[in-house]
């Protein structure tokens, strides 16, 4: 069985690693196909993405096309049996879909048919889930609607930001899909139609990643979860044109003399106050400047910071 791995970030490689170690003697990886080289940093450096750049270190053959047709000629040129995608960030269309024998399949990270769309594991974080999960599925003209071969639970773990559950949603999926695969080329693979309830899971603007102190903590920090590192938490600085990224924090449920948005050093920490509780903020990066500890934000921004409006 020829297969091709489409994917652009980290959590693609993650998988072409797993695959890579396969060695499964009816099931070759033939090539990858990612998203074009993008300028990168405030230089604008040609970066190819993560699945490219492993690519190469594997030897394999490595296709970026730009438009629906560049993605038909790559696998016209690849003529596998399968297209798995992982985090590929373009639409298959019928034409892409019509290639492999075996058609396209899709490892998501959500238990569909929940968090359909771009980004599952924020959405999970942000509703508060306690767990969530992988599938993998057969690519349809639907957004994340085809036919489930696979999927398995994982539970959520307290604390945690999305950009870590997600690289433990990787290696679950990997191993999972590597079980498909040998279902598939033993012949003993079989589909499920999605039942149940949908729901949505869009791409989260930069506005989301803003902290409203004057919810309760549990809220604030589930908020923080999500969006970080992508898009990213921040509160604005009252009176003050100004923003600050939050990027560690964790809840202090326990602490209710603090105002929203009052921010103060308490024993060692730094805590901004919440309607219920506080948020303890440990690291951070004002606008413009190199991340630094909270403590010598706050120290100096003065005794009387307000977060918030």
């Amino acid at each position: 069985m020829r297969v091709v791995v489409a994917g652009s970030p980290d959590v693609a490689v993650v998988t072409l690693n797993a695959l890579m170690r396969m060695n499964h003697p009816e099931i070759d990886i033939v090539g990858v196909i990612s998203q074009p080289a993008r300028p990168v940093g405030r230089k604008r450096v040609l970066t190819p993405t993560p699945l490219a750049e492993a690519a190469e270190a594997y030897g394999l053959s490595c296709a970026t096309p730009d438009d629906a047709a560049g993605l038909v000629e790559a696998l016209r040129e690849f003529d596998p049996d399968l297209a798995v995608a992982v985090a590929y960030g373009r639409l298959i269309g019928a034409e892409a879909r019509a290639i492999p024998r075996l058609g396209w399949w899709n490892v998501h990270y959500s238990l569909l048919p929940h968090y359909r769309g771009a980004t599952p594991v924020q959405h999970a974080l942000l509703a508060g889930d306690r767990r969530t999960g992988v599938t993998i599925f057969q690519i349809d003209e639907g957004l994340d609607t085809g036919p489930i071969l696979a999927r398995k639970e994982h539970a959520i773990e307290p604390f945690l930001h999305s950009g870590q559950l997600l690289s433990q949603l990787a290696e679950v999926g990997a191993a999972l899909l590597m079980e498909t695969l040998v279902q598939a080329a033993e012949g003993s693979l079989s589909k499920a139609p999605q039942g149940g309830q949908a729901s949505m899971a869009p791409k989260l603007g930069r506005d989301a990643g803003l902290l409203d102190f004057t919810e309760p903590v549990s809220q604030v920090f589930r908020r923080w979860q999500a969006v970080t590192p992508e898009p990213g938490a921040f509160t604005t600085i009252h009176g003050k044109d100004t923003q600050l990224a939050i990027l560690r924090a964790r809840p202090a449920p326990e602490v209710v003399e603090l105002g929203p948005g009052e921010v103060r050093a308490v024993d060692g920490r730094v805590l901004i106050g919440c309607a219920r509780g506080a948020l303890e903020v440990t690291d951070v990066q004002p606008a413009g400047k190199k991340p630094m500890s909270a403590a010598d934000w706050l120290r100096g921004a003065g005794p009387d910071v307000i977060c918030g409006g």
